[in-house]
């Protein structure tokens, strides 16, 4: 049993698809290093992610960007889009309230093993907070939503891997040790990460998938 809970997720000659928005889709991105580092064990890695996504509208493409692809197991990120719509100034678009974010994590894991005899789902929590101004448009919304993936995960048996913690946790490091060359944000504009941000992404999955 010690051994199964400490075995790698991911196995040679295996492939993993990232299914997410424009955090995912981002190059170079998150993505991009995962397949750097998982080549070399063999692991095949498809970038899925898409510009604007929410989990509203992933639903739509799990048949042509899930099923289709035959991967062995999907990693989700969502949820960053789903928390800023309605908002601001995208307050003409409908909302999508963590509870339809949580269902439709949910549905997206379920209708992938119905139709794709998908085994092994991550789900990732948003990162922790939006910056910058895009913090000062919509404030501290995001938490609600990452609480709603770590319940989706827990639901569907799928591995959480809680980037609010580590985005916390290394902002927080970076604050404190910041300078006039680097400063101390981790995204470009409130919501993309930059260059280290995604580094930090990508170096936590392995970590929670132990693949690191």
């Amino acid at each position: 049993m010690l051994e199964e809970l400490n075995a790698p997720w991911l196995e040679q000659g295996e492939t993993l698809l990232c299914f997410g928005d424009s955090i995912t889709a981002d190059t170079p991105g998150y993505v991009g290093i995962l397949t750097e580092k998982l080549a070399l064990r063999g692991i095949k890695v498809i970038n899925a992610g898409r510009g604007g996504d929410k989990t509203t509208w992933a639903l739509g493409r799990i048949d042509s960007d899930i099923v289709a692809q035959h991967p062995d197991a999907v990693s989700i990120f969502l949820g960053a889009n789903d928390a800023a719509v309605g908002r601001g100034i995208w307050a003409d678009e409908p909302r999508v309230t963590p509870e339809a974010y949580e269902c439709n994590l949910e549905w997206i894991i379920h209708l992938s093993k119905l139709f794709g005899n998908i085994k092994k789902f991550s789900i990732a929590t948003p990162l922790a907070f939006f910056e910058g101004s895009t913090y000062a448009m919509h404030g501290d919304i995001l938490r609600e939503y990452c609480l709603k993936a770590r319940e989706a995960a827990e639901n569907m048996q799928a591995i959480l891997v809680p980037l609010d913690v580590m985005w916390e946790r290394a902002t927080k490091e970076r604050e404190a040790h910041r300078n006039q060359e680097t400063g101390f944000l981790l995204t470009k504009d409130g919501t993309h990460p930059t260059a280290e941000g995604y580094r930090l992404i990508a170096d936590f999955m392995l970590k929670t998938w132990k693949l690191n």
